[in-house]
């Protein structure tokens, strides 16, 4: 399992931390797109959950709503319509950096490679590492290695890369924890962002999912994926995993 630390940061994106109201997830946010470059992290899909609980205060300030009075419901609403959210990069980059200062790493930041030599593309790294910090880098050989099912362990993560052929989305999964036992199978355990098509406007989010290794010596998509109550074909997540062009599980090499 996660440090404690970084477990809390899962915590507070399921459970955004506004008074009375704790079980409002983040929804789900990809600036991809957009193209705002430069823009404040909460309002781009990379917040923290305080980042984003914050800016939707500024918000209901200059829009006289005052969000003590609504319900999680109105309040999912009121975030999303003011594209206030996460995306999956974000959330992974949060948690890892939690996990890293726990184990007594240092920062995130300090401990990735960025390919890039342009001197004005690095200074832009080090003031804003999490806007910089996309799939592909997690994906990177210099920042992370492939391992086989029988090796995961809370801290690793799942990379989908292309699920989408004609935009190109890439997608990323933490493995917050894993269960074995010695008469059933291994689970992963999975944290995430995503909005699936069945979301609708106002559904999607940080949530969590489970993949139970049925078949270990076989791929990824091989195994059982259940996520929101939906297995198979009825689960998004592994139905985009499935055609995706490329799926693996990885490890920070620093971890």
């Amino acid at each position: 399992m996660l440090s404690e630390p970084a477990q809390q940061i899962i915590n507070r994106y399921l459970h955004l931390p506004f008074k009375n109201l704790s079980g409002v997830g983040c929804p789900y946010f990809l600036n991809k797109g957009n193209r705002v470059r430069g823009g404040l992290r909460a309002l781009i899909g990379k917040g923290s959950p305080e980042d984003i609980r914050e800016e939707a205060m500024i918000i209901s300030l200059r829009d006289k709503i005052e969000l003590a009075g609504l319900n999680a419901e109105q309040l999912k609403k009121f975030l999303v319509d003011h594209r206030l959210g996460v995306d999956c990069s974000a959330l992974l980059y949060y948690a890892l950096e939690a996990e890293c200062r726990a184990r007594g790493l240092g920062k995130l930041k300090n401990l990735l490679r960025f390919p890039t030599q342009n001197p004005w593309r690095k200074l832009l790294i080090k003031l804003r590492p999490v806007e910089n910090t996309s799939v592909r880098v997690f994906a990177a050989p210099e920042n992370s290695r492939a391992i086989a099912l029988a090796e995961a362990a809370a801290g690793d993560f799942i990379i989908v890369l292309n699920w989408d052929p004609a935009e190109h989305y890439d997608h990323i999964m933490l493995i917050h924890d894993v269960t074995r036992s010695t008469d059933a199978p291994p689970v992963l355990h999975y944290t995430h962002s995503l909005r699936w098509a069945t979301d609708g406007r106002y559904h999607h989010g940080v949530r969590q999912g489970t993949i139970e290794v049925i078949h270990p010596a076989a791929p990824l998509t091989a195994q059982r994926w259940t996520e929101q109550g939906k297995t198979d074909t009825d689960n998004e997540t592994f139905t985009r995993a499935q055609r995706a062009e490329k799926i693996e599980l990885r490890r920070l090499k620093i971890l």
